[in-house]
């Protein structure tokens, strides 16, 4: 796991959110959390936080169901520059 993936469970684990996975490919940072309605913004914020904002584009946040688990999860996702 490089910086930006630790940087990310960090931040979302000390906001109080339960993380199921941090992925990157190349530029592309997908971070699971287990909570199903988290708010987007509050979301947007801790990601922006972590991570100089100037970086971040294309922040998108979702709710899917995560292979290999039960009932539905909130997925933010976005590229690095």
């Amino acid at each position: 796991m490089d910086d930006l993936q630790q940087s990310l469970r960090e931040a979302f684990e000390s906001s109080g959110y339960e993380v199921g996975d941090v992925s990157r490919n190349r530029n592309q940072v997908r971070v699971v959390l287990l909570e199903e309605s988290p708010a987007a913004e509050d979301l947007r914020t801790i990601t922006e936080d972590a991570l100089d904002e100037d970086g971040i584009f294309g922040l998108n946040v979702t709710t899917e169901s995560v292979d290999g688990r039960d009932g539905m999860q909130t997925v933010v996702s976005f590229r690095t520059r």
